[in-house]
């Protein structure tokens, strides 16, 4: 069946008229989704075409061009449009930043940076960070701890408490410091004000039983160790983290030296003395035997000695548990240890050479033994004090006391020549620990003041180098309390008026 000119001519017009209302519909889809306003322009497709009569095939590649042509225009449109709105903010952003990330990266040459003064001011950042963030202290419960004031003591502030947060093993003192030990190594504080901060931090190899201040040398911390060691750190203001500079051989070539003898058990003791002029330390370990140390060389012992060698009688488990220096701080030779005083586990007292110089009739352990003034003062598990002069063997004073005293610390300066603290348990104050202070001159069989009782266990007090705080260590917080000279007892006794 054949189709007429006609016919075709109107078909072709069909499609025409289709294809520009597919065309009209399009662009008002753009427009509608424009954000901006378009002005409306009839594209040149949309033109009336004059009408000619021509071959079919002509007409069909005019109208490919036709249905092509458009598609090209209004893609490049939208597509130009789009590159306008999202590339212009991303390349000027390139353009501005460039230059400020070339001009804030800046390298250092490696030799200019100083290792000491980076180290300097890390440690000194460190302590800052440690003073600003230690400031609250932890104040134990009121049902734990009361502070005793108004009707026994006057002259007693309770200053400050610091949570260790860990078990304390021995503490020493001075008025502006707080070196501590702990089970696994030793911290300094700074104590110059209430808020305590860790200034410096000592590591170890073994546990620290005995800590010092260096008498001598205020830079200086001196250790006797659980394994038998002496060490000697130095304090800078470079480090925090310490090592020991100086410490003892365990096991060396000097063993095979007959004359000296190292410290094979825990050390009980440590002292400072002028000997000849230089400054030494005095070691005594749990086994009986002293070691004199020169402060600048640990490597050998200048001197060696064992307690006991000499006795004839059976030392077997013999055992030192304390001693105490009663002689002179500046001495010449060796013959100074007579004046070491040692307490045995056997409820005696002997000084260093092994010489038994002091026996009660009644033998009790003796749980604490320190110097006070010209009496050697030993606390007992009879529930007494008891007063020993330095020649006279027998018994000077025996005091009862309402507790078993677990130790006796002097307290420092010349107008408290003859006050000390102590700590006791007792089962008459419903099992609580109590520490008082004594005064000799004023008092004899009673304290003068009760500074706390608790029922925490009391490890450890200390008086400060002036005498004028008093640290105690009640299970795992450190309390300071102010201890000022108008100390007295509150109500006068005509009967006890003191040695």
């Amino acid at each position: 069946m054949s189709i007429s000119s006609t016919d075709r001519q109107q078909l072709l017009e069909q499609k025409r008229q289709r294809l520009q209302e597919l065309k009209q519909k399009r662009l008002q889809q753009l427009q509608a989704s424009s954000p901006l306003p378009t002005k409306e322009t009839t594209p040149s497709f949309f033109e009336p075409q004059t009408k000619k009569s021509v071959d079919v095939s002509t007409q069909t590649q005019s109208d490919v061009s036709v249905i092509d042509t458009p598609k090209v225009i209004v893609e490049k449109e939208v597509s130009r449009y789009d590159k306008a709105v999202q590339t212009i903010d991303l390349v000027s952003q390139e353009v501005v930043e460039a230059p400020e990330l070339e001009q804030s990266v800046k390298f250092v040459d490696k030799q200019e940076i100083s290792e000491t003064e980076l180290n300097e001011a890390l440690t000194k950042s460190i302590k800052l960070i440690n003073k600003l963030h230690v400031t609250n202290t932890v104040v134990l419960e009121n049902g734990k701890l009361a502070h005793i004031t108004g009707d026994t003591t006057s002259g007693i502030e309770k200053w400050t408490t610091f949570d260790a947060k860990q078990g304390i093993v021995s503490i020493d003192s001075r008025s502006d410091s707080l070196a501590v030990a702990f089970t696994d190594d030793a911290t300094i504080y700074n104590a110059s004000t209430a808020t305590i901060f860790p200034e410096y931090y000592l590591n170890s190899l073994s546990q620290i039983e005995v800590l010092k201040f260096d008498k001598f040398n205020d830079g200086r911390i001196i250790g006797g160790l659980k394994n038998g060691g002496i060490c000697i750190w130095e304090l800078n203001d470079a480090e925090i983290s310490l090592m020991p500079v100086l410490s003892t051989p365990l096991y060396t070539s000097v063993m095979n030296n007959k004359s000296v003898t190292l410290h094979l058990s825990k050390i009980v003791f440590l002292t400072q003395l002028l000997i000849d002029g230089n400054v030494c330390i005095v070691s005594i370990s749990q086994d009986g035997v002293l070691n004199i140390w020169s402060t600048n060389l640990l490597a050998e012992p200048k001197a060696s000695f064992k307690v006991f060698a000499n006795r004839e009688s059976n030392i077997d488990g013999l055992q030192i548990a304390s001693a105490v220096y009663i002689g002179s701080d500046e001495v010449v030779g060796t013959s100074f240890i007579s004046d070491v005083i040692i307490s045995g586990n056997d409820g005696k007292l002997y000084n260093a050479t092994g010489e038994l110089i002091h026996e009660d009739p009644s033998i009790s352990m003796i749980h604490s033994l320190a110097k006070i003034g010209n009496y050697v003062v030993t606390s007992h598990s009879d529930w007494t004090i008891k007063l020993w002069t330095k020649d006279q063997i027998e018994l000077f004073r025996d005091i009862p006391v309402p507790y078993i005293v677990e130790d006796i610390v002097l307290r420092p300066g010349k107008s408290a020549s003859l006050q000390f603290a102590t700590v006791g348990h007792s089962n008459l104050t419903n099992g609580k620990l109590v520490v008082d202070i004594w005064d000799l001159k004023r008092k004899l069989y009673s304290s003068i003041a009760t500074v706390m009782e608790t029922d925490d266990e009391i490890t450890s007090i200390a008086f400060n180098d002036v005498g004028d705080k008093l640290v105690v260590v009640a299970k795992n917080s450190i309390i300071i309390y102010k201890v000022d000279n108008s100390l007295k007892e509150s109500k006068a006794s005509d009967f006890d008026k003191g040695i």
